[in-house]
């Protein structure tokens, strides 16, 4: 055999060895899934994670050097020993949802001796985003204690209907405070979930309006007693939260027919401005030191027109007269009366009108005045 024959052959044995070698010693990375699936997770219930199987399907161990996310929210967690030809490590994805509502697609990248550039797996899912917490303000104090209002008002509520609030409270005292509820209507039940309040706590009233035990519609104005007391502490503080509602009829099972034969309420106006006051001391001479306006409500339907309550909840304006029931066609007129004596900067009050107009069982009027 020449040498270069020789050469050749030996070369050529070298290179299949090699070849061998390598082919024996290498390992290969694969997984029992590429993706897994979530499904529909909810964002109040935190982190979520699931454990990818990793095999190593060659002939050399199989070491995983490192693993990233494509997101901060995603964090990976890996087998570091090597992982024998035959064998299985494990790779596990926790996925935060905090602050991120809706669809998402997370790749995972796998970096090994197991193959060239990346190994990738992926986790998907839908995030139910939890329900926003309402931020409290709590501007009212009854001694140290904070309350978020101090009014309650429902709109409007029906004779057989019961309505339910809630007024979250707040101890910025340095000690546990008692709150006590006094007598209050028999259509109202007060429940105090924590009687006894820590410091920095914060609790919650919750007020129900039963509007089935009224007699009648209309109106109406109420007061809850509450004493606030440190611990220790024989009288307290006390206070009120005032309640209002306006009851008015059950419309909802009138027929077209009957709401066209309704009642129509028509007000000559939504406003009564005294403007400017007169000089208190010009207003002696008059009768009671007092000035009014009046509002005239005309019934322009095709049935009476039933008056149940026209009052305003602040006590500088006093509303009278005017009929009860108004056939079609006919007009009441309403006295406004106030007193100048006793208004110091500028009144705005609430007049409500409340009747059996099913378009508008609620009318309200703004009354204005300003002091000389």
């Amino acid at each position: 055999m020449s040498d270069l024959r020789k050469f050749i052959f030996t070369f050529l044995c070298l290179l299949f060895c090699s070849f061998g070698i390598q082919a024996q010693g290498k390992a290969q990375i694969g997984a029992d899934e590429q993706v897994y699936n979530f499904g529909s997770i909810q964002e109040a219930d935190g982190p979520v994670a699931h454990v990818f199987t990793i095999r190593n399907t060659g002939d050399g161990p199989l070491v995983i050097a490192r693993v990233t996310a494509s997101c901060g929210c995603t964090r990976p967690e890996w087998t570091k020993s090597p992982i024998a030809p035959g064998k299985t490590g494990e790779v596990k994805i926790t996925y935060n949802p905090k602050g991120r509502p809706g669809p998402f697609y997370k790749t995972i990248s796998i970096y090994s001796n197991g193959k060239r550039g990346r190994f990738s797996l992926g986790i998907k899912g839908n995030v139910i985003p939890k329900e926003a917490q309402p931020v409290v303000s709590y501007p009212y104090n009854i001694g140290a204690l904070k309350v978020e209002k101090k009014k309650v008002s429902y709109n409007t509520i029906r004779q057989q209907e019961t309505l339910g609030e809630k007024i979250h409270i707040l101890n910025k005292g340095d000690g546990p405070l008692t709150i006590r509820i006094g007598e209050t209507a028999d259509f109202l039940t007060v429940v105090n979930a924590t009687p006894r309040l820590d410091a920095d706590k914060t609790g919650e009233i919750s007020i129900l309006f039963d509007a089935s035990k009224l007699k009648r519609k209309g109106r109406v104005t109420t007061e809850i007693p509450i004493t606030v007391l440190k611990e220790g502490e024989n009288k307290g503080t006390k206070s009120t939260i005032s309640v209002s509602a306006n009851v008015i009829d059950d419309f909802s099972k009138l027929s077209a027919s009957e709401k066209a034969k309704a009642p129509l309420a028509q007000l000559s106006g939504t406003v009564l401005d005294f403007g400017k006051l007169p000089e208190k001391s010009s207003i002696f001479p008059l009768v009671g030191g007092k000035v009014s306006g009046t509002i005239d409500i005309t019934n322009a339907g095709k049935s009476p027109l039933f008056i149940y309550s026209a009052t305003c909840d602040n006590e500088l304006v006093n509303v009278s007269g005017g009929k009860r029931e108004i056939k079609p066609g006919a007009t009441t007129t309403l006295k406004v009366t106030i007193r100048p004596k006793e208004i110091q900067t500028q009144l705005e009050a609430t007049i409500y009108i409340v009747c059996n107009d099913p378009n508008g069982p609620v009318r309200l009027v703004k009354v204005k005045a300003i002091d000389n």
